[in-house]
């Protein structure tokens, strides 16, 4: 069955929290690592103290709210997890584009190398195509 806060025990069934820590102790009623006590247990010790009616119907409502706050939390991962799947793909998207700019960047490396390339080659021509010619001093031009 469910679980129950101590305090909550103690205004439903109409006790005080000492009896409740004292039917602990003795072993009567479990209480769990997060310190909640069992609906069940209390309802087999205090059920007829208390009217059974409005036990029932609180004992409802508080199970209700848990699950109206699992809910909400659940509603919270869904969106959460949704945001999340948004941003993968933000960033999926970036890394694509990122992508195509470092290819066109190297594109452009190796475009500029060759432009280099065809550069040295052009001086090189121009260089042999262009040698001085082998001039005569103002002697060898008149007895040459």
């Amino acid at each position: 069955m469910s679980n129950i806060t101590i305090n909550q025990a103690s205004k439903l069934f109409k006790i005080s929290r000492n009896t409740i820590y004292a039917r602990i102790k003795q072993g009567e009623i479990t209480k769990d690592a997060e310190g909640l006590v069992s609906v069940q247990d209390m309802i087999r010790l205090f059920g007829n103290k208390a009217n059974k009616k409005a036990t029932e119907q609180a004992i409802i409502e508080q199970l209700n709210t848990m699950n109206k706050t699992g809910q909400q939390i659940e509603q919270s991962n869904s969106n959460t997890e949704q945001i999340l799947t948004l941003q993968i793909e933000q960033l999926k998207q970036q890394l694509a584009m990122k992508e195509i700019l470092i290819n066109q960047l190297q594109q452009q490396v190796s475009d500029l190398r060759q432009d280099k390339e065809q550069l040295y080659n052009q001086i090189n021509q121009k260089r042999i195509e262009h040698k001085p010619e082998n001039r005569k001093g103002l002697l060898g031009r008149f007895f040459g």
